[in-house]
C-alpha cells in the first residue's frame, strides 16, 4: 500500500513539475526537471536509510520528527486551532535566547516547523514517511529551482555549471534532500535571493515584498545566525548595484566596520558581547562529543581569543574532513567538494584574479558564503557536523567560482592554431 502511494505521488508531482509556468520557464528541459526531483527524491530516502542504521536510529531528528507528527496530526484533525496555536506559545519563564540551544523557545520552532509540515502531510500521504520524502522535496525543488533562475540570469553561457553548482554537490544533494530543517533553508534562502534581485531590478511590489519577508521570517525561525549574516551581504548587494564601480569598496567597508564595531562592542560592553554568543555555541557543540568530534581548545569570548582560534576556524570551515580521513566512506563525497573549493580557490586567486568579473552579485555570493563558512568554523569542533552545515551554502560559494572561471575560454585560448 506504501509503494502504491509512494509512485502515485512522485508520478503526480513530476506532472505538476511540467504543467507549472515556474518550472517551464526556468531554462531547463522537463527531462532534466524530472531527473534532477527524481535524484533529489532518491537522496532523500538515501538519507533515511542512512539513519535508520541502528548506531544512529534513536538520536535521529528526522526518524523522531516523524514519529512526533503522528501525535501532532491527531491534534490538527480534533483541534486545528489548538494546533497552529502552539507554534507561538512556550512552557518556559520567558521564550529564552535566541541563541542557547536550551530552555528557548526559538531553538524549539527549529523543530517544531518541519513537525508541524510534517503532520500535515501526514493527512494526503497516510503516516508514509517515504512519500513525505517527495512532498518535502517539492518545497525544497521550489528554492533550488529559484536559486538555478538567480544564477542562470548572471551566467546564461553556463547553463551545465549551474545545474552541477545549484543541483549536484554531494554534501548539498544529501544533506538538503532528507525531512529536516535544511532544505527548507536552503529553498527560503534560494526564493529570498531571487525576489530580492527582482526586486532591485523592477521595485519592491507588494507581492514580492510579502514573499520575501516570509522566506525572511522562515529562514530566521529556522536558523537565525543565517539570517543575521545575510543582513549586511543584502546591504552591501543592494547598494552595490546602484554604485557597480566601487562594489569591492563597498564590501569591504562594510564589513570591516562590522568587525571594528564588534571588537569595540566586546571591550566596552561585554554585557553585549557578540563574540560570547559564538563561543557558547562552540561550548554547546563541545559538550555533544560525537565521534568525529575534533580536539580543539575551547573559544573565548574576547578579540585575542578569536584571533588565536583563527587557524583552526579555517582548517573546520575550509579544509575538513581532511584528505586523510578518506577512510570513513561517508566523508568522500565532502573530502571531493572540500578539493574542488580549495582548487577552485587556489585557481582564482593566482591564475584567474584578473579575469575575474568581480559583479555585485559574485562578490555578494563570496562574502555572504564565506562569512557563514567561517561561523560554522568557529563554532563547530565536529566534523560531521560541519559538513552538514557548511552543504547549504556550499552553492553560493562553488557555483560563482565555477561559472566565473572561463574555463572553456581558456582552453580554447591555449589550443594550437
Amino acid at each position: 500500500m506504501e509503494a502504491a502511494f509512494f509512485i502515485s505521488y512522485l508520478l503526480f508531482f513530476c506532472f505538476i513539475i511540467t504543467i507549472t509556468p515556474f518550472f517551464k520557464k526556468s531554462g531547463i528541459n522537463k527531462p532534466v526537471l524530472i531527473f534532477i526531483f527524481i535524484i533529489k527524491v532518491i537522496a532523500g530516502i538515501a538519507y533515511a536509510q542512512f539513519y535508520k542504521l541502528p548506531k544512529y536510529y534513536a538520536e535521529a531528528d528526522t526518524w523522531r520528527f516523524f514519529r512526533l507528527s503522528l501525535e501532532e496530526k491527531k491534534w490538527l484533525l480534533s483541534d486545528p486551532i489548538a494546533f497552529l496555536k502552539d507554534l507561538f506559545v512556550y512552557g518556559y519563564h520567558s521564550s529564552g535566547s535566541l541563541f542557547n540551544g536550551e530552555n528557548s523557545y526559538w531553538n524549539d520552532l527549529k523543530s517544531n516547523i518541519p513537525i508541524k509540515l510534517l503532520a500535515i502531510m501526514n493527512i494526503i500521504t497516510n503516516d508514509s514517511y517515504y512519500t513525505d520524502i517527495i512532498l518535502f522535496n517539492f518545497i525544497f525543488f521550489i528554492g533550488l529551482v529559484a536559486l538555478y533562475k538567480l544564477f542562470f540570469h548572471y551566467y546564461p553561457q553556463q547553463k551545465w555549471l549551474v545545474i552541477i553548482g545549484v543541483f549536484f554537490l554531494p554534501s548539498c544533494l544529501f544533506w538538503c534532500s532528507g525531512i529536516h530543517k535544511d532544505g527548507l533553508i536552503l529553498s527560503a534562502l534560494g526564493i529570498l535571493l531571487y525576489l530580492f534581485d527582482k526586486c532591485m531590478k523592477r521595485g519592491f511590489s507588494l507581492k514580492y515584498s510579502g514573499a520575501i519577508f516570509l522566506s525572511s521570517l522562515l529562514l530566521f525561525s529556522l536558523r537565525n545566525y543565517l539570517f543575521f549574516a545575510l543582513v549586511p551581504a543584502l546591504f552591501c548587494w543592494f547598494i552595490a548595484q546602484k554604485y557597480p564601480e566601487k562594489s569591492r569598496a563597498i564590501f569591504f567597508i562594510t564589513y570591516s566596520t562590522i568587525i571594528f564595531i564588534t571588537i569595540i562592542t566586546s571591550l566596552i560592553l561585554p554585557s553585549l558581547n557578540p563574540l560570547e554568543i559564538l563561543s557558547d555555541k562552540q561550548h554547546e557543540f563541545l559538550q555533544l562529543g560525537g565521534g568525529s568530534s575534533v580536539i580543539s581548545q575551547p573559544l573565548l569570548p574576547t578579540f585575542k581569543s578569536f584571533i588565536k582560534y583563527l587557524p583552526n576556524a579555517l582548517d573546520m570551515g575550509f579544509l575538513r574532513p581532511h584528505v586523510n580521513e578518506v577512510s570513513n566512506p561517508a566523508y568522500i563525497p565532502a573530502i571531493v567538494e572540500t578539493v574542488l573549493v580549495l582548487l577552485l580557490i587556489t585557481f582564482s586567486l593566482f591564475f584567474n584574479w584578473r579575469k575575474l568579473k568581480a559583479t555585485p552579485f559574485f562578490i555578494f555570493m563570496i562574502f555572504f558564503s564565506i562569512s557563514i563558512v567561517m561561523i560554522c568554523g568557529y563554532t563547530i569542533p565536529i566534523t560531521g557536523a560541519v559538513v552538514r552545515y557548511r552543504s547549504i551554502v556550499l552553492p553560493f560559494l562553488i557555483t560563482p567560482l565555477l561559472c566565473s572561471q572561463n574555463l572553456i575560454n581558456l582552453y580554447i585560448s591555449k589550443k594550437p592554431n
